[in-house]
């Protein structure tokens, strides 16, 4: 690929769409983000991804635009570009055509897939999973997300469900998640599975700091104030990390039985969070992980940070277009 070449690369989020301009070097070079405006309704929120694409390519970087990548929430058709189910975050985003706007007022190759499989893809051409050939990365957030390259390749599954760790069982009648079912992983180690877990415990009269901390915050109480008080050793505090931390390193082992990667990533706001979570999650990998002394795949941090799934976004289009850059190839 000539070095004059970009990519656009897209990355719908439930309250932000951020637009990106990627070299074939993983260089990012110009971003921006606009609301997504969901609860407008579908209509505006493809208004403003278009708005969005128009205004970035206008940005005057001096070099051609090669294609575009898109990743959005929901389980998406890749071949038709159609929205197969969403969860609420996007209302009415189910059914809905994403890709055929794009190609017809810009003419451009355009591809989409799920925003979690963007972000994977990001991780493992220029992050941490480069020069691997079989990795999983999960993406711990307000939810969680999952993805998996197998011999190079992103793994969409016959239904291009693949990868949805955080809806894995991992207690039975265990705490409601979001999508209705009980016990899923997402339920306890989710940003918003923290601090459920939290306020059920303070609301059952158990004693933390986190009571005046959440008052003193203007947010009130978050994960981060969750992390940040089981560092300081509260107790409620590190109950609660430590429970989410051994269910995510349960199913991180399950999910290496199953695809027996190279390296296991863990990525997202959460993944900040250093050896408070990453020193029980590796104990419980341990702990329930089969063939022990033959795998040896690490679970490290993702390198990408918020720019994976836009900058994973262009990296697939790059692939799918077969230009030159990335060695990996999910």
């Amino acid at each position: 690929m000539a070095r004059d070449t970009c990519t656009v690369g897209i990355d719908l989020g439930g309250t932000n769409i951020v637009f990106g301009l990627v070299t074939p070097q993983g260089e990012l070079i110009h971003h921006f983000s606009h609301p997504t405006e969901g609860h407008k309704g579908p209509d505006r929120v493809m208004q403003n991804i278009l708005d969005g694409i128009e205004e970035i390519m206008q940005a005057g970087v001096g070099g051609r635009i090669n294609g575009i990548g898109l990743g959005s929430p929901g389980a998406i058709d890749t071949e038709s570009g159609l929205v197969i189910e969403c969860a609420p975050n996007i209302p009415d985003w189910t059914g809905r055509q994403i890709r055929t706007p794009i190609v017809e007022r810009f003419g451009l190759p355009t591809f989409v897939d799920n925003d979690a499989k963007m972000a994977v893809i990001g991780e493992a051409v220029f992050g941490a999973g480069a020069g691997y050939r079989h990795l999983f990365v999960v993406t711990l957030g307000t939810g969680i997300g999952g993805g998996v390259v197998l011999n190079g390749r992103i793994h969409r599954g016959a239904f291009f469900c693949a990868g949805e760790i955080g809806h894995a069982a991992v207690q039975i009648n265990g705490r409601r998640c979001v999508c209705g079912k009980d016990g899923h992983l997402e339920a306890y180690a989710s940003a918003k599975g923290i601090v459920g877990l939290t306020r059920e415990l303070l609301e059952q009269g158990r004693k933390s700091a986190l009571t005046s901390m959440a008052e003193k915050n203007e947010e009130g109480l978050t994960a981060k104030l969750v992390l940040d008080a089981a560092r300081s050793g509260d107790e409620v505090a590190l109950e609660v990390v430590n429970l989410a931390a051994h269910y995510l390193g349960m199913a991180l082992a399950h999910f290496a039985m199953v695809f027996d990667p190279d390296i296991m990533v863990v990525s997202g706001g959460l993944a900040l969070a250093g050896e408070i979570l990453f020193r029980p999650m590796n104990e419980a990998y341990t702990r329930y992980l089969f063939y022990q002394s033959i795998r040896q795949a690490p679970i490290v941090p993702a390198r990408m940070g918020f720019e994976a799934g836009m900058v994973g976004a262009a990296a697939m289009a790059m692939i799918e277009l077969g230009l030159e850059g990335p060695e990996t190839r999910p």
